[in-house]
């Protein structure tokens, strides 16, 4: 909450460019820590795209309606933000600690949560699998066996994307509001 004057402050420099609150810092423990980084260089390889920030944000209302058509906006708020609007401008967060209890996220909640953001992006994902396969290829005579594994990783890689691009229906889009 404190740093709603940040965000407010920022958006009154350029009133027509939407704020994001930027995580410089966050509060869990280290295994979550590696996770997260492993999100965004996961993110980052497959999409070009760094997404580190949530939802804590204030958008314009061209940019409100800019997204709120968009169906992956019920999937992934911080992967249509990113996609969709440009320029952004930014502050820096530290992510707290919480309120109130325990997370109610589990691991594979966060893995959905983590496929969701990089599906927004599902075209670039294929594009940049496809020519990391073609690579891939031609190294195989160096790589050998890691290099057909890391193939097929990719591979069931883009089918859990395509899988939770599903999430991103135009319905479900309608029946959150």
């Amino acid at each position: 909450p404190e740093e709603i004057k940040s965000l407010i402050e920022k958006i009154k420099e350029n009133p027509n460019i939407s704020v994001v609150a930027k995580r410089i810092k966050r509060s869990e423990g280290p295994f979550f820590q590696t996770l997260y980084q492993l999100h965004k260089l996961i993110t980052f390889i497959f999409t070009g795209q760094n997404v580190n920030f949530g939802n804590y944000s204030i958008l314009t209302k061209s940019d409100v309606e800019k997204l709120y058509t968009k169906a992956s906006l019920w999937s992934s708020f911080s992967g249509s933000v990113k996609k969709n609007l440009k320029p952004l401008n930014e502050i820096n967060s530290i992510r707290g600690m919480r309120y109130f209890g325990p997370s109610q996220m589990s691991l594979f909640k966060l893995m959905i949560h983590s496929l969701s953001i990089i599906a927004v992006f599902k075209y670039n994902v294929f594009f940049r699998s496809a020519l990391m396969l073609i690579a891939l290829s031609y190294l195989n005579f160096y790589l050998g066996n890691l290099g057909i594994f890391f193939q097929i990783s990719i591979v069931l890689f883009n089918l859990l994307i395509f899988m939770v691009s599903f999430r991103e229906k135009e319905k479900d889009l309608i029946d959150s509001h």
